[in-house]
């Protein structure tokens, strides 16, 4: 089968919903971050703020059936000499180029009924591109086995792992009480058993809430107080209102609040995209109870409500570690590894990347903020 590749205009991108969302359900991409309601609201908060050069790729088979998109984009750094580095960038992360809210599991997304044709041709359009690096931030091994796989055919790339995180990921498909008993006996009692002094003596309660204005400044009120700053800027909030206004079909907030004695103590910031549930802040009153941890109180109740709906296969707690400990490892989930790669097409930079390696480091600095590595 021939497929064409189109570079698509930002008004098509913005009208793109229903067919991204189609193709995106036959894809093996991520139902959250690689949603058109993501990536769209992505773009609209940061496109422009960010001076950024959108290359939204197409891919269609006969009939105008889109069957691949690679949303990408383009911007480019100058040296101290006057020469600019061209990178190409997975829509969802601005690495290097200023603070934006965080997007896991970049990648592309393809029909995965002839995901390698599709793949070979976005590698064949982005070889006639000219850019000197692409950076694929925070892809999980599969995304990224992907991408490599079209790219490898066409183009000579060095790759250079530039980061690495770790995520946490629990299947719900079991009984709860299973995955309780699995947990250390300090966990489970921070994310169950402490329920009866929260419910009973604090008079506490786990609700649902459904305004996104009012719920997001309470996030950054107990993130300001937490931290002492918030966790989303105005950009930030801007970027997740538009988000929840366009969560459509199987996608949905799932915001929820600790209250006791009427008092809010903590908020938890879920959103579900296909069978999963993703945890994307949390915020709460550290000094509430001594004999509580709000956050992991809080995850405990969202965790059995996931477990109780038999179309929900996992709550994924994402990357990212707490204030003082990777407190993910102890929810007794799978482990997911986050990469962020270079891939150098430039011989210079890649002359340059090489050198870096016989280098003393204060050299290697120089070089680096030479060629804005």
């Amino acid at each position: 089968m021939t497929y064409t590749v189109r570079r698509l205009s930002e008004k098509e991108f913005f009208g793109l919903q229903e067919s991204w969302d189609h193709l995106l359900e036959q894809s093996n991409a991520d139902p959250l971050f690689m949603s058109w309601a993501w990536q769209a609201s992505w773009w609209e908060t940061w496109g422009d703020r960010l001076n950024l050069d959108l290359l939204l790729l197409g891919v269609y088979a006969p009939g105008d059936t889109l069957v691949g998109l690679a949303p990408l984009y383009l911007s480019a750094v100058s040296t101290p000499l006057g020469w600019k580095v061209r990178r190409l960038h997975v829509v969802g992360n601005a690495w290097k180029l200023g603070p934006t809210v965080r997007t896991e599991y970049v990648g592309v997304i393809v029909d995965r009924r002839e995901q390698q044709a599709i793949l070979q041709a976005l590698g064949s359009y982005l070889a006639e591109v000219r850019w000197d690096e692409m950076i694929i931030a925070d892809a999980s091994a599969r995304s990224m086995s992907m991408i490599e796989s079209g790219l490898s055919q066409t183009l000579a790339l060095s790759r250079v792992v530039r980061s690495e995180s770790e995520g946490v990921v629990i299947p719900t498909q079991g009984q709860f009480t299973d995955w309780l008993s699995r947990l250390g006996k300090n966990t489970r009692l921070k994310a169950y058993n402490r329920r009866e002094l929260f419910e009973g003596t604090l008079n506490g309660s786990f609700e649902e809430w459904q305004t996104p204005e009012t719920f997001l400044a309470l996030l950054n009120r107990f993130h300001c107080e937490r931290w002492g700053k918030p966790c989303f800027d105005d950009n930030a909030v801007r970027f997740h209102e538009a988000l929840l206004n366009r969560l459509s079909g199987s996608q949905s907030a799932r915001m929820s609040v600790l209250r006791a004695d009427n008092q809010i103590v903590s908020v938890l910031y879920d959103v579900r995209a296909g069978n999963r549930v993703y945890n994307l802040q949390a915020g709460f009153m550290q000094d509430f109870h001594n004999k509580l941890s709000l956050g992991t109180l809080h995850l405990g109740y969202a965790i059995e409500r996931s477990f109780q709906d038999s179309s929900i296969v996992s709550y994924d707690l994402l990357a990212g570690s707490g204030k003082n400990t990777f407190y993910k490892q102890h929810f007794r989930g799978e482990q997911v590894l986050f990469t962020t790669v270079e891939y150098v097409r430039s011989p210079i930079l890649k002359m340059a990347y090489g050198a870096r390696g016989c280098m003393p480091p204060r050299l290697v600095s120089s070089i680096n903020r030479f060629f804005r590595l």
